[in-house]
């Protein structure tokens, strides 16, 4: 299995040596070093620069300890006598107070070996927000990689780079908008019944930047991982790539896969009426996201999709209703969405992981939400950023 597909917390030995089995070679997305970075001002130049020459790119991953012959990884000899937690601080910490602006996402993994030795690994994702410069001892340079390695990057490059944060970022919106007035005109895969929707989106980063496509025959047979949110669906495929739904006269809800890796997943009857209200229960809307969203991202994981992943979730017709939460603080009259169109901040997950991760990336998006209900912010995550629904009010 590719590297990049692989749980970053829990890259072993075996894995690596799989990269010498597979004859992986050295490329746009994976660099090999054998030694140990220095500590001088040009070393650590140096490895700023290979970090942004990933970010800048496609995102990749820096493996140190690795020994390499005409590109392929032929041993795996590790970088013995030091303290696997202070390297990984000193690349953290490098990056963070050396790289313009930050890159966010970036990981950094001591993998231990049979021999006492550890092996150094940077998972690097694609910057949704470049270009990033090496900033350390005024360096001020601009760094890409291509598959021949690192380069400074040229004034077109930089003009692109400089472009594809802003341009990539209107492309998402301009999909959501364009997305929403099918949905809102009936012109989805099938129109939605009941009153008020939910529709979440999940759009590569690739999907607005480049000519990524997946293999629909996969999609098709990874369905149950697209289910439409709280409930199920059998995969059939249409104009724009593969939609799952739910059988039926009546259509509550489908989960559409486009060729370019996007997800558009809706769930119709949101609006429920109770003593003369309107009403969108909170509890019931949260578990169906966090049921279906860990499945979704990881579906895109297992079709090849690169992150980062951007995420927006929007409501559409729910005017006057309330978002209505367990014990709620208002006794008398609780506030109401005063738009029918609610635009979620949209949320980014910038590499594949564990669930918990997928939550933190999301919570901005819920915090929003409870504002509409009267809260400064979710009440149903912990205070690390992990949804546990009805938890805090139990």
């Amino acid at each position: 299995m590719p590297i990049d597909r692989l749980d970053f917390d829990n890259l072993s030995e075996n894995d690596l040596t799989e990269l010498i089995v597979g004859q992986v070679p050295e490329g746009l997305r994976i660099d090999y070093k054998r030694d140990l970075y220095g500590n001088s001002d040009a070393d650590r130049r140096e490895v700023l620069k290979d970090i942004s020459g990933f970010a800048n790119a496609f995102g990749g991953h820096l493996i140190v300890g690795m020994e390499e012959q005409n590109g392929l990884a032929t041993s795996i000899p590790g970088v013995p006598d030091v303290d696997p937690d202070k390297v990984v601080l000193w690349f953290e910490q490098l990056a963070r107070t050396g790289l313009e602006p930050r890159i966010q996402g970036l990981r950094t993994r001591a993998v231990p070996l049979s021999s006492g030795a550890s092996c150094f690994v940077l998972r690097i994702p694609r910057s949704w927000h470049p270009p990033h410069r090496v900033s350390a001892q005024n360096s001020n340079r601009y760094w890409i990689r291509n598959s021949g390695g690192t380069h400074e990057a040229s004034v077109d490059e930089l003009r692109t780079l400089f472009t594809i944060g802003a341009d990539a970022s209107h492309r998402v919106q301009q999909f959501r908008d364009e997305r929403l007035r099918e949905i809102t005109i009936g012109q989805g895969p099938r129109p939605l019944m009941g009153d008020g929707r939910m529709i979440l989106h999940i759009v590569p980063l690739s999907a607005v930047t480049s000519s990524w496509q997946v293999d629909l025959a996969r999609v098709a047979e990874l369905h149950r991982a697209f289910s439409p949110i709280g409930s199920t669906g059998m995969p059939r495929f249409n104009l724009d790539g593969c939609v799952i739904e739910r059988g039926g006269e009546h259509n509550h809800g489908y989960t559409q896969i486009f060729r370019n890796g996007s997800i558009e997943a809706t769930k119709a009857s949101i609006v429920g009426p109770y003593d003369g209200k309107k009403y969108i229960p909170s509890g019931p809307l949260e578990t169906h996201v966090f049921k279906s969203l860990p499945y979704y991202i990881n579906g895109l994981r297992d079709l090849g999709v690169p992150p980062p992943l951007i995420v927006l979730i929007t409501l559409e017709g729910v005017k006057d209703a309330a978002y209505k939460v367990s014990n709620s603080i208002f006794d008398d009259q609780e506030p109401v969405i005063e738009r029918d169109v609610v635009f979620l901040p949209e949320c980014v997950v910038n590499e594949y992981g564990e669930v918990a991760e997928y939550h933190r990336a999301v919570k901005p998006a819920f915090d929003a939400l409870w504002n509409t209900a009267g809260y400064s912010s979710a009440q149903t995550f912990s205070a690390d950023g992990i949804w546990i629904g009805n938890a805090r009010n139990r």
